[in-house]
């Protein structure tokens, strides 16, 4: 895939950049393509891989599902493990490690979380790389 190992800007289901809040945790939101907090590294593995943000955090699911951050200061665990399912053009779907697909949740505050167990529209992403 043109995007593994590369920075990027990730769209969820409805068109909405995904980004940080201030909380530390993952929502979708019409953001300026220029922001630094929609700003996501890919790693160059698709299975087993590690996903940080521009400050090099690593987003990490929680015993409930929730996708959140976690400090880059902190030891790497499982949790923090995500597999890439090529969809093609750029669309992915990304496995966490507790087996259930992320999902953008627009009925729940636009959050992500990994509880589904197939992939349809809202367990779909499609990464767009930054040159910046």
């Amino acid at each position: 895939m043109s995007f593994m190992g590369a920075r990027v800007a990730v769209k969820v289901s409805n068109g909405e950049y995904l980004c940080i809040e201030e909380s530390n945790s993952l929502r979708a939101g019409m953001y300026d393509e220029m922001r630094k907090d929609i700003i996501f590294t890919v790693p160059a593995a698709l299975s087993g891989a590690y996903i940080q943000t521009h400050t090099r955090d690593l987003l990490s699911v929680a015993d409930d599902g929730t996708v959140k951050i976690k400090s880059n200061k902190e030891l790497i665990a499982n949790t923090e493990s995500f597999d890439f399912i090529c969809l093609g053009m750029n669309k992915v779907a990304i496995r966490a490690h507790n087996g259930k697909f992320v999902s953008f949740q627009k009925d729940v505050n636009k959050k992500l979380c990994a509880a589904s167990d197939t992939i349809g529209p809202d367990e779909i992403f499609e990464v767009i790389v930054v040159f910046r």
